[in-house]
Protein backbone atom coordinates (compact mmCIF):
# COMPACT_ATOMS: atom_id res chain seq x y z
CA UNK A 1 0.00 0.00 0.00
CA UNK A 2 1.48 3.62 -0.94
CA UNK A 3 1.90 6.41 1.86
CA UNK A 4 2.11 9.77 1.05
CA UNK A 5 5.27 11.88 2.02
CA UNK A 6 6.31 13.29 5.72
CA UNK A 7 5.69 16.85 5.67
CA UNK A 8 8.95 17.52 6.52
CA UNK A 9 10.29 16.13 3.24
CA UNK A 10 7.59 18.06 1.50
CA UNK A 11 9.15 21.35 2.19
CA UNK A 12 12.46 19.42 0.27
CA UNK A 13 10.26 18.27 -2.67
CA UNK A 14 8.19 21.70 -3.46
CA UNK A 15 11.35 23.79 -3.83
CA UNK A 16 11.24 24.99 -7.53
CA UNK A 17 9.96 21.91 -8.88
CA UNK A 18 9.23 22.06 -12.55
CA UNK A 19 6.11 19.92 -14.38
CA UNK A 20 8.29 17.49 -16.87
CA UNK A 21 7.42 17.23 -20.44
CA UNK A 22 5.82 14.05 -20.07
CA UNK A 23 3.49 15.71 -17.23
CA UNK A 24 2.64 18.49 -19.33
CA UNK A 25 1.80 16.34 -22.75
CA UNK A 26 -0.21 13.85 -20.60
CA UNK A 27 -2.57 17.37 -18.66
CA UNK A 28 -2.91 18.93 -22.05
CA UNK A 29 -3.83 15.41 -24.00
CA UNK A 30 -6.33 14.52 -20.72
CA UNK A 31 -7.95 17.85 -20.72
CA UNK A 32 -8.40 17.89 -24.31
CA UNK A 33 -10.19 14.69 -23.96
CA UNK A 34 -12.40 15.60 -21.99
CA UNK A 35 -12.87 18.89 -23.85
CA UNK A 36 -13.99 17.07 -26.79
CA UNK A 37 -16.50 15.61 -24.29
CA UNK A 38 -18.06 19.12 -24.13
CA UNK A 39 -16.80 19.44 -20.32
CA UNK A 40 -16.44 23.34 -19.36
CA UNK A 41 -13.68 25.84 -20.69
CA UNK A 42 -12.43 27.43 -18.06
CA UNK A 43 -10.48 30.30 -19.76
CA UNK A 44 -11.97 33.01 -22.48
CA UNK A 45 -10.87 31.81 -25.89
CA UNK A 46 -11.64 33.82 -28.92
CA UNK A 47 -14.26 32.99 -31.26
CA UNK A 48 -12.16 31.27 -34.15
CA UNK A 49 -10.14 29.06 -31.67
CA UNK A 50 -13.29 27.53 -29.90
CA UNK A 51 -13.00 24.03 -31.54
CA UNK A 52 -9.13 23.79 -31.06
CA UNK A 53 -9.06 21.74 -28.18
CA UNK A 54 -5.41 21.10 -28.01
CA UNK A 55 -5.07 25.02 -27.75
CA UNK A 56 -7.89 25.53 -25.13
CA UNK A 57 -6.03 22.86 -22.86
CA UNK A 58 -2.55 24.26 -23.15
CA UNK A 59 -3.97 27.94 -22.55
CA UNK A 60 -5.45 26.85 -19.50
CA UNK A 61 -2.80 24.85 -18.17
CA UNK A 62 -0.66 28.31 -19.27
CA UNK A 63 -3.37 29.92 -16.92
CA UNK A 64 -3.25 27.73 -13.87
CA UNK A 65 -7.11 27.28 -14.43
CA UNK A 66 -6.85 23.42 -13.59
CA UNK A 67 -6.76 22.66 -10.40
CA UNK A 68 -5.09 18.74 -11.37
CA UNK A 69 -2.91 17.08 -8.22
CA UNK A 70 0.33 15.33 -9.52
CA UNK A 71 1.66 12.35 -7.60
CA UNK A 72 4.70 11.50 -8.47
CA UNK A 73 6.40 7.96 -6.97
CA UNK A 74 9.36 8.14 -4.32
CA UNK A 75 11.15 4.56 -3.02
CA UNK A 76 9.65 2.96 -0.67
CA UNK A 77 6.62 2.27 -1.93
CA UNK A 78 5.80 6.55 -1.33
CA UNK A 79 4.78 9.05 -3.89
CA UNK A 80 4.42 13.22 -3.17
CA UNK A 81 1.19 15.01 -4.37
CA UNK A 82 1.69 18.67 -5.50
CA UNK A 83 -0.77 20.92 -6.85
CA UNK A 84 0.32 22.52 -10.58
CA UNK A 85 -0.36 25.43 -9.57
CA UNK A 86 2.53 25.30 -7.13
CA UNK A 87 4.87 24.04 -10.04
CA UNK A 88 6.96 25.72 -12.77
CA UNK A 89 5.80 25.64 -16.38
CA UNK A 90 8.16 24.53 -19.08
CA UNK A 91 8.83 26.69 -22.07
CA UNK A 92 6.83 23.88 -23.79
CA UNK A 93 3.73 25.01 -22.56
CA UNK A 94 4.22 28.50 -24.18
CA UNK A 95 5.57 26.76 -27.87
CA UNK A 96 2.41 24.80 -27.94
CA UNK A 97 0.15 28.19 -27.28
CA UNK A 98 2.28 30.38 -29.51
CA UNK A 99 2.29 27.60 -32.06
CA UNK A 100 -1.54 27.44 -31.91
CA UNK A 101 -2.16 31.26 -32.34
Amino acid sequence: MSETVPSQLADVFSRKSRLTKYEVSRIIGIRTSQLSMSAPVMVEVPVRKQHNFVYIAALELQARALDIVIRRPLPMGQYYEINIKELELPDDVDTVVTMYE
